[in-house]
């Protein structure tokens, strides 16, 4: 029995052209009777399109194109002459070099929703649903994005545009990362050739957050209070195990377990970084003060069946349990914290976040090395922790101002 061969054409997808009118070229494979599209790097204009084909070709730019539709012909040919039998997963593999380069379109929404998609999938909500509010912005700025659409004026003027509505050069620049993150992968995926890479000509803005350390006359003032309210003193007890803890986050705090604690010591890795720095994964390793033990025993589970070290999570929770478990119980603390801060007379917030970055910057003051406090807070580069550490306080900057008119004239 003969089996048909597979054919190889071009289709101009004129279905969604761009500003310009140009639309994307699809190499089409069809094989009885199926058939399937498959986006390439190239577009034309329906009139461009009409002259490619056409018998008279005179433009060079054209020409160029006719050029690389013709190399794509050739490649697929051979990868289809290979197959015995023919299968559109053979194919892809061998054409593509990988099975995950099976993005039908170059729809910008598309590769992000595939890339949320990969994130669910790996039990990271938190990132999944940064994306989604990225691409959400950037749907809202313009609708129907190509990752060709991507440009550095495009990035450019995007900026511009958040940065005039009030967004912070900090925001725009973690929905560019998260953008720039997905045309990498198409790059990866040979859906946008190299040197159109936008981020050459495009630097994301790095704009510094306001820092939300607190002072040592702040830090004395919490660690002092005794609060009448229990769950004022549960909540403040739990951040001030977060401070002494190299300002451990508390999405790592409710995750502790037992088995971490060994000889003196609390050991365990940033579930930020557990997926995303699998090469080089370190433990963090916490003196455990008698201030900390006491609060872990003071609030430790005691039900033999929960393999958690603190009440808040118990076994066989699923992920987005687990993630919801944390955002409730950051809010609860917050929200006394709120109360405390109040009580206690202190301007500056002090959420959870707070003890984090009070941690490294009460290091930073007493002449702490960077490095360790990089090692500490579990960050891949000094240059991050750099960026991380509070700018010199207030009182500090009075003091240096008031050196300038402290003559010592000898005579």
């Amino acid at each position: 029995m003969t089996t048909s061969k597979a054919t190889v054409s071009f289709f101009l997808d004129a279905s969604r052209p761009k500003a310009d009118g140009k639309c994307l070229v699809k190499l089409n494979i069809y094989h009885k009777p199926n058939k399937k599209r498959y986006a390439t790097p190239l577009h034309a204009t329906q009139e461009e399109w009409e002259k490619i084909n056409g018998p008279k070709l005179k433009n060079d730019q054209l020409k160029e194109i006719r050029l690389e539709l013709n190399a794509i012909e050739k490649k697929a040919l051979e990868v289809i002459d290979n197959l015995n039998p023919f299968s559109f997963v053979a194919f892809e593999e061998a054409f593509f070099g990988t099975v995950e380069r099976q993005v039908q379109d170059d729809s910008l929404k598309g590769w992000f929703k595939k890339y949320m998609a990969t994130l669910r999938q790996n039990g990271q909500l938190g990132s999944a649903t940064s994306y989604s509010t990225t691409i959400n912005s950037l749907e809202a700025y313009r609708k129907g994005l190509s990752i060709h659409d991507i440009t550095p004026a495009f990035l450019q003027a995007y900026e511009n545009s958040m940065i005039s509505n009030g967004k912070s050069p900090s925001t725009v620049g973690i929905y560019l990362r998260q953008l720039r993150a997905i045309i990498n992968q198409s790059i990866e995926a040979k859906a946008m050739p190299m040197d159109k890479y936008p981020f050459k000509k495009y630097h994301i803005p790095a704009g510094r957050n306001v820092k939300k350390a607190l002072n040592s006359a702040e830090l004395e003032k919490l660690f002092n209070h005794q609060p009448a309210d229990e769950q004022h003193r549960k909540a403040l007890d739990y951040w001030i195990f977060s401070y002494l803890c190299n300002g451990m986050n508390f999405a790592d705090i409710i995750e502790l377990k037992p088995n971490n604690i060994n000889g003196g010591f609390l050991h365990f890795n940033r579930t930020k970084t557990k997926r995303t720095k699998k090469k080089d994964l370190r433990p963090i390793r916490v003196v455990l003060t008698p201030l900390a033990l006491g609060i872990i025993e003071k609030y430790r589970s005691m039900d033999p069946a929960n393999p958690y070290l603190f009440p808040i999570l118990e076994a066989d929770l699923n992920p987005v349990t687990c993630r919801n478990r944390c955002h409730r119980f950051t809010k609860w603390v917050n929200k006394h914290m709120e109360a405390i801060r109040v009580e206690l007379g202190i301007d500056q917030k002090i959420g959870t976040y707070a003890a984090r970055h009070s941690f490294s910057t009460m290091l930073k003051r007493q002449g702490v090395s960077t490095d360790f406090i990089k090692e500490s807070l579990g960050h891949s580069s000094v240059l991050v922790t750099e960026n991380y550490l509070d700018s010199f306080t207030d009182d500090v900057k009075v003091e240096y101002a008031n050196l300038l008119t402290q003559f010592n004239s000898k005579k």
